[in-house]
């Protein structure tokens, strides 16, 4: 595929997911930097740098060509990117053939997507990466500022239907009449702002503008992704390490087993049963100078007469 050919992939980002974790600025242990604008963590990566990794037409993906909605999976790499550029490090990426069959797999084979808060914890567990947390997208220098010390954060957005053709024809994302459609979620990692409503991501292996009022719009979550570069930004990571195990909320206090039934009663004897053996008692009390009539009683009272 030519350079200069910009084609949309597909989705792949599932309804967005509360976990009970706090904001990323609650956990640092001094104020995250306000956003010195412009902001610009693609760390001199070109626009059309980034890879697919097999989230759309992607020739370099022996195994599924055509694309997945890994998009969750892409970004995590576009944003490991960005930091690697930011802090001129040299790594060795994954392929598109390795970032799709990781998804699959944790799909249980299904092309379905992934909700962002599981899969960053599923990247958590699996030592994917050290960390993780919410960030406030409803205040964009929030988001700035942790996109700045973070360099980068990944965000969950709806896509309006004409987003595909706007990134095929190379312009910014603006909504232009169309309102976000929730069945277009998309994974995208945001890496430029300028303060003043223009907003730049990475997305389907290219760098993507959009404005102010696109962004608000649409971005409906966004998270900080924390790897070894980001010792520097000061997080509390103990209370954020712990908050992290403790998701999935507290095993349910076991039930108290009630205790087993008594046994049932034995069945009353027979009346003519029980006339007998009350003769042969009285018998026995008669014939013993040891016992009276009080024997006699507690017999009877012994079986319920």
């Amino acid at each position: 595929m030519p350079d200069n050919v910009r084609a949309p992939g597909r989705y792949g980002r599932q309804p967005a997911k509360r976990l009970a974790l706090r904001f990323i600025h609650e956990y640092a242990r001094e104020p995250l930097p306000a956003p010195a604008y412009p902001v610009d963590v693609t760390g001199g990566i070109a626009d059309n740098g980034w890879g697919m990794l097999g989230n759309g037409p992607d020739p370099s993906c022996t195994t599924h060509p055509d694309g997945v909605g890994d998009c969750g999976f892409a970004g995590r790499q576009h944003n490991r990117m960005a930091k690697a550029a930011c802090y001129g490090e040299t790594e060795t990426w994954e392929t598109g053939n390795q970032l799709v069959a990781e998804y699959l797999a944790y799909d249980g084979g299904q092309d379905s997507g992934v909700v962002l808060a599981d899969v960053l914890l599923a990247w958590y567990k699996a030592g994917k990466i050290l960390g993780f947390a919410p960030v406030d997208h409803a205040s964009p220098a929030q988001a700035d500022a942790a996109m700045q010390a973070f360099k980068g954060v990944i965000c969950g957005v709806d896509l309006p239907q004409n987003a595909q053709q706007q990134f095929s024809d190379g312009q910014p994302w603006t909504l232009a009449g169309q309102q976000p459609d929730p069945s277009l979620g998309h994974a995208i990692v945001k890496v430029s702002a300028d303060g003043h409503g223009a907003d730049g991501w990475v997305t389907w292996g290219c760098r993507q503008d959009s404005d102010g009022a696109w962004s608000a719009a649409c971005t409906v979550e966004c998270w900080v992704i924390i790897t070894s570069e980001d010792e520097a930004a000061r997080v509390d990571m103990a209370a954020l390490v712990a908050d992290i195990k403790a998701l999935g909320g507290t095993v349910p206090a076991p039930q108290p087993v009630p205790p087993p039934p008594p046994p049932p009663a034995p069945a009353p004897p027979a009346p003519e049963s029980l006339l007998a053996d009350l003769t042969r008692f009285i018998r026995e009390v008669a014939a013993s100078a040891d016992r009276d009539v009080a024997d006699i009683i507690a017999w009877l009272r012994q079986r319920g007469l």
